[in-house]
């Protein structure tokens, strides 16, 4: 079965996740295939990997790294490397592969239809897959079910692989909680803070600074290449718009399915919530449930308010600030325990102690609503809307290939639209990069409209999730600089605030050598104190932008009240900072992240493993170049 999967997996995307830092291999779209014999590019493990399989990912990888950078020339191409870069992504392609066999690890035809039947773009108006649509799509992409299902079955089996490798990944409480008590940890500081804008008029800049600065350092002046495109979507939701609709076919639509219309039995109840793990121990359990048996005693027996105290003592952050309100729910949305205790209460009553998974809750029922069927009123637009699209959809080939032969005929793309009721729309002036976002396109189907001529509209329609895109370019501009009028005055304030910067450091760096013995009374003045502070070195409301490693390597240095080594910059100024308290997560905050915090503990690990697996299975292989073209 994989020789079928080599045989048929050009071009395909395997994006494996791993350690801190993600490996990606991304290859979109459907190479180009050549007649002739396939000659052996590489071996890997004495696997052949043939030049027709290098040229169509060579292919790929060159028309993404053009569409991204348009300019790019072959002598550019070739200082990027492209060829060894491909040859290194076809080598651990073939190891994952060579290594799902050796495991056992396969994807059966029926897992591979269940995930094909659950992708909503081969979905009808109803959700189900839809033969039909598939085919269809594949085709205005000039893909094949084959070569498509092979790409499929190739990610799916290196996701099952990767699951099988680190299956045994296990974290323990005690390390994940001194992992969260390590990054919890908080500093706040005392400082004495010397403002730029008291230095500002001691610095002066010229024109020929500016010049030089703009000379120097050009390339944060770039503006990326940049297009307008025009689109006309032809889909079922564009289509609909101008769809008739008899009005007894949606009255019959809605007599002929009264369980959709149906709102099941409602509540809108308040809750108080005090964490605790499944797993905690019995002391600690019934330390939370005496805690909420109290709270519960407070509301009966002295009538204190239910929702002041859900503000006070409520460990949802959810629905504490809201007084523990949940607002409306029905019986599936919540967990059985909550929900039997929810639905047993009359409006005004309250629970007693209820466990679930989360914790201990106090519940109290605010107003209840029976099961009910929607009045016609309330969903006729949605039902018109859903059976107009439905009539749509059978005519969406038929409207695009009319328009398209229009267009090719010489018609404006807007008035083709425009006589089916359809409105052309534009992204207007964007940077290239954020077309595939905006259109809902992957980039390899964009490169043909942005390498276009401006004012050509393309044949070929894009396939979106909500249809057809027929394209015309309304504009392209190629990579550019600002000239230097255009941003004069951002360098002149740039440079006057880093000159100013320079001064106010000086300053507070011979301020720092009076501090060791006392603080003198003209600078004692201006001592103020900080917010919670964390190791990345960001100080709230003082330093909040760009990370300070120094900055926060001393704050978790230096002892309580004392001054850190010498002065820092600040957002506002330079300053001098010396400790002042400690701030460590409380138990209770611990008991509310535990389960978050152990799962991406547990999945870091398992990232660090298939990271170490892959170094592995590089480190161990026999990879022979046959045709040494290929590294060129």
């Amino acid at each position: 079965m994989l020789d079928v999967i080599r045989a048929n997996a050009q071009s395909w995307g395997v994006k494996i996740a791993f350690g801190i830092i993600i490996l990606v291999f991304v290859f979109w779209g459907v190479g180009s295939f050549t007649g002739g014999p396939a000659t052996v590019a590489l071996t890997v493990n004495g696997e052949p990997v043939t030049i027709q399989q290098f040229q169509s990912e060579y292919e790929l990888f060159e028309r993404q790294l053009r569409n991204q950078m348009p300019g790019l020339d072959a002598e550019a191409l070739k200082a990027m490397q492209v060829g060894p870069r491909v040859v290194q992504q076809l080598v651990m392609r073939e190891l994952l592969d060579q290594e799902a066999a050796r495991a056992g690890v396969l994807i059966t035809p029926q897992e591979l239809r269940r995930v094909i039947e659950e992708i909503p773009a081969f979905q009808n108006a109803e959700g189900r897959f839809d033969p039909e649509t598939y085919l269809r799509l594949l085709k205005a992409q000039r893909d094949s079910p084959g070569r498509f299902e092979a790409r499929l079955r190739d990610q799916l089996l290196m996701e099952k692989l990767r699951e099988e490798i680190t299956a045994g990944v296990f974290v323990s409480e005690a390390e994940v909680k001194d992992l969260y008590l390590y990054d919890g940890e908080r500093r706040i500081v005392e400082y004495i803070l010397f403002p730029i804008g008291d230095y500002a008029s001691r610095v002066t800049v010229d024109d020929a600074d500016v010049k030089a600065w703009y000379e120097a350092n050009q390339g944060a002046f770039r503006v990326p290449p940049q297009a307008d495109v025009e689109y006309l979507l032809v889909g079922a939701k564009t289509l609909a718009a101008s769809e008739p609709v008899d009005e007894a076919a949606v009255r019959a639509a809605y007599e002929r399915e009264p369980a959709r219309y149906t709102r099941p039995e409602r509540v809108r109840a308040r809750h108080i919530l005090l964490p605790v793990a499944q797993d905690a121990s019995p002391e600690e359990t019934e330390k939370v449930k005496s805690e909420i048996e109290a709270l519960e005693r407070r509301i009966r027996d002295n009538n204190e308010d239910f929702a002041a105290l859900a503000g006070e003592y409520s460990r949802d952050p959810g629905s504490a600030g809201r007084g523990g309100d949940l607002g409306w729910f029905a019986r599936e949305q919540m967990v059985k325990p909550f929900a039997d205790a929810a639905f047993a209460l009359e409006p005004g009553a309250m629970s007693g102690p209820v466990r679930t998974q989360f914790g201990y809750h106090l519940i109290r029922a605010e107003e209840r609503e029976a099961e009910s069927l929607t009045p016609l009123a309330e969903v006729h637009d949605e039902i018109r809307a859903r059976l107009a699209a439905e009539q749509a959809a059978g005519k969406v080939q038929d409207v695009l290939e009319q328009i398209q032969a229009e267009v090719i005929g010489g018609k404006d793309l807007a008035a083709a639209g425009e006589a089916r009721g359809l409105k052309i729309a534009g992204t207007g002036l964007k940077p290239q990069a954020e077309l595939p976002g905006l259109l809902d396109v992957k980039p390899a189907q964009l490169a043909p409209v942005l390498a276009a001529a401006p004012g050509t509209t393309l044949d070929a329609p894009l396939v979106t999730r909500e249809g057809y895109l027929l394209t015309r370019l309304k504009e392209s501009r190629p990579e550019s600089v600002k000239p230097l009028a255009e941003v004069a005055s951002e360098i002149r304030a740039r440079l006057e605030k880093e000159r100013a910067l320079q001064l106010a450091m000086k300053d507070a760096e011979e301020a720092r050598k009076t501090l060791e013995t006392e603080v003198p009374a003209a600078l004692r003045a201006k001592i103020a104190k900080s917010a919670p502070a964390g190791r990345d070195g960001l100080l709230p409301g003082l330093k909040e932008e760009g990370a300070d490693p120094a900055l926060g390597k001393a704050l978790f240095e230096t002892e309580t009240g004392r001054w850190l080594p010498g002065a820092f910059a600040l957002d506002g100024g330079a300053a001098v900072l010396r400790v002042a308290e400690v701030v460590r997560p409380s138990d209770e905050d611990w008991a509310v992240a535990s389960k978050q915090i152990s799962a991406a503990v547990a999945d870091a690990k398992r990232q660090q493993m298939f990271q170490a697996f892959l170094t592995m299975l590089r480190a161990g292989a026999n990879v022979e170049i046959r045709d040494e073209r290929i590294m060129q």
